[in-house]
């Protein structure tokens, strides 16, 4: 792999995306050479793997296609492939960092992908902390059981081994792991489809880097020879974020989307119970949920949880009101709003067969691809029988106003 760029982050500036860390050549439209088993620019195979077995496993497991999943505005994509070495099936396997071939059983500890901070062709630098990654697979097996790996490690300033070093979180600090059965039967068949991971930040140190790597097997060994998984357009997702809020229409002072809890001085509490919340998500396509509750006399707190794109990544922005003086809070003059009831309104969240709507106005219960399922007009209040749906979750739309609700 070869630093083809002169940056090792990059950050987009896209529509709907604030300045973001992203990988380079995360389309995989940069290679380091002409022929078809060159290395995508910013990647490692087993042509530069170290270790005791690297010249036994130096021979291909990837070669450049040209296409692309659908969709895509880029012309080329990798395939990795399982190959037979000496009767061992060694996965196809292409990482950021560096792979360790230093045993011939495939589950032995001294074969393992990490970064090496001494080779700048070996590590990639990352300070971004996303919420998930998006990434598109078409993934052919001979069995059904079989089930290829997408591995990411945001980690500390350290040459990270994984699996090796996975269950000390004192290394790393977040982590995207998915496990994904085939998409196509056919090895001739492209079946592309969008996995959508979930960063978890279980771990303690700093962000620094980033180990990321794909494999056709998540087994060392496992699955059949010629096994392959194509990959394109991996892209970091940083949506579960808020970039401001309002409650009676007064925006909430000195807002920061990375602050999650406000204390602010109000002159009356009871109006905050039917002010109307509203919020803007950083993202287009994420959304949120407005609840309020009423702790005593002088205290109400309304919680804005958010949902990301993926349906998995949640943010909650807890603001607590009170009629006395927080130490170091702000002021929200909201005390001349009208006491009306809330533009949107849903209860009870889960709901099991009625979800009861509190609105004005047209009124629909919708899937989260935004079909509309069912629709309602409301004078004030209205009612979804929810019997005959799935369970999962659904949003509620009325005009701008939206509310994710879950059937059980």
């Amino acid at each position: 792999m070869k630093k083809t760029l002169l940056f090792a982050f990059v950050l987009f500036l896209t529509t709907g995306l604030s300045a973001q860390y992203q990988l380079p050549n995360g389309g995989f439209e940069q290679w380091d050479g002409s022929q078809v088993d060159a290395e995508p620019s910013h990647w490692n195979s087993f042509a530069t793997a170290d270790g005791s077995m690297a010249s036994m496993a130096s021979s291909p497991h990837h070669y450049r296609r040209s296409g692309g999943r659908p969709g895509a505005s880029g012309s080329k994509y990798l395939t990795i492939y399982t190959k037979s070495i000496l009767g061992v099936k060694a996965n196809g396997n292409m990482t950021t960092g560096r792979i360790h071939a230093g045993a011939m059983s495939a589950s032995s500890s001294e074969n393992y992908n990490y970064t090496q901070r001494s080779n700048a062709n070996h590590c990639q630098p990352f300070k971004g902390t996303p919420d998930s990654m998006y990434v598109w697979v078409s993934f052919y097996a001979s069995s059904a059981s079989s089930q290829a790996q997408v591995s990411a490690f945001i980690h500390g300033n350290n040459d990270f081994r994984s699996p090796n070093n996975e269950g000390d979180a004192t290394l790393y600090c977040g982590k995207a792991v998915s496990r994904f059965s085939r998409t196509t039967t056919s090895a001739s068949s492209m079946q592309w489809q969008q996995i959508k991971v979930p960063f978890v930040y279980d771990g303690s140190s700093s962000a620094n880097y980033i180990l990321l790597y794909f494999t056709t097997n998540y087994t060392p060994g496992a699955g059949s020879a010629n096994d392959s998984l194509s990959i394109d357009d991996i892209v970091f997702i940083y949506s579960a974020w808020l970039n401001g809020a309002s409650i009676g229409g007064e925006p909430v002072p000195d807002f920061d989307k990375g602050q999650l809890e406000y204390t602010l001085r109000v002159a009356d509490t009871n109006v905050l119970l039917h002010s109307e919340v509203t919020a803007v998500c950083e993202a287009s396509d994420a959304w949120y949920t407005v609840e309020r509750q009423r702790v005593d006399d002088t205290t109400v707190t309304v919680v804005i949880n958010v949902t990301a794109e993926d349906s998995v990544t949640t943010k909650e922005y807890r603001i607590t009101l009170t009629t006395g003086s927080p130490s170091g809070g702000g002021e929200l003059a909201v005390s001349s709003v009208d006491g009306g009831s809330p533009q949107l309104e849903v209860y009870p969240n889960p709901a099991t067969e009625v979800l009861t709507v509190q609105a004005v106005g047209d009124v629909m219960l919708c899937d989260l691809s935004g079909r509309t399922l069912l629709t309602r007009k409301s004078l004030g209040q209205t009612r979804f029988d929810l019997a005959s749906l799935p369970s999962g979750a659904y949003i509620v739309r009325s005009g701008e106003a939206t509310a994710r609700v879950v059937k059980l």
